[in-house]
């Protein structure tokens, strides 16, 4: 019986992203497209059917730490990644455009690709030559426009670890840019929605902006160091 309610929540909860998605698509998509400026813009409906999605099924996100992300600068924010329900979490802790890293296969996905490639910054990870190109497009957001969102563990954890490995690449452009690292907590969203299952529950998320970490002076050497760090602080608020 409680696999049945759980599954009519799951379907309403779905059915309030995709509405909202749809209703507001040309505000998340126009926006950007006419000007760079637009982008302000385009957040802010995202930021709202965040906030839609999460009034409208239940699920609270607690946000700690605002104070640690200063409007004006640009970061490489670094969060774990648990369950779908993250992504709602960062718009919600962070009141100012940035863009996520996206994989070039989820621009081939109807409609929402569309969305990808609009509002996020997709890497093409298929040859040097557009991972080169990849990364001086980075460089040129985190200079000149937004901060940068990724998940560095690549995918949801299933594991029964607090965190699964990091990859390099966000720590890689964060020194290329000498930008500031933000991280990122996220606890509670793989209890409500389990990576493994489609199924949702209504609930409370917990989402903590750590202190951000400079990266000033530091050179691909110190990469290794520098994400350990990470890796430590970030591993430490998840099990505190």
């Amino acid at each position: 019986m409680l696999k049945f309610f759980q599954f009519i929540y799951t379907v309403w909860a779905l059915l309030v992203f995709h509405v909202f998605m749809i209703i507001l698509f040309p505000v998340f998509i126009i926006p950007s497209l006419i000007s760079k400026k637009g982008a302000p813009l385009s957040f802010k409906a995202i930021r709202l059917w965040s906030f839609l999605f999460s009034f409208f099924n239940r699920i609270i996100y607690k946000v700690e730490g605002k104070q640690n992300f200063t409007k004006g600068q640009n970061y490489v924010i670094i969060s774990n990644h648990t369950s779908f329900l993250d992504t709602p979490a960062i718009p919600q802790a962070i009141d100012a455009p940035f863009k996520a890293l996206a994989k070039k296969e989820l621009t081939k996905i109807p409609i929402f690709g569309i969305i990808i490639k609009t509002i996020t910054e997709v890497v093409d990870r298929s040859n040097p030559k557009s991972r080169q190109a990849s990364k001086d497009r980075l460089n040129e957001v985190l200079k000149n426009e937004n901060s940068i969102l990724v998940f560095p563990e690549g995918t949801m954890n299933r594991t029964d670890k607090p965190l699964q490995g990091f990859y390099d690449g966000a720590f890689r452009i964060a020194i290329d840019a000498q930008a500031p690292i933000l991280p990122v907590v996220i606890k509670g969203a793989g209890k409500l929605m389990n990576p493994n299952s489609f199924l949702m529950k209504p609930g409370k998320i917990h989402v903590k902006l750590l202190a951000p970490i400079s990266t000033v002076g530091l050179t691909q050497k110190q990469l290794p160091q520098l994400k350990a760090e990470v890796v430590e602080k970030m591993q430490a608020e998840l099990l505190g």
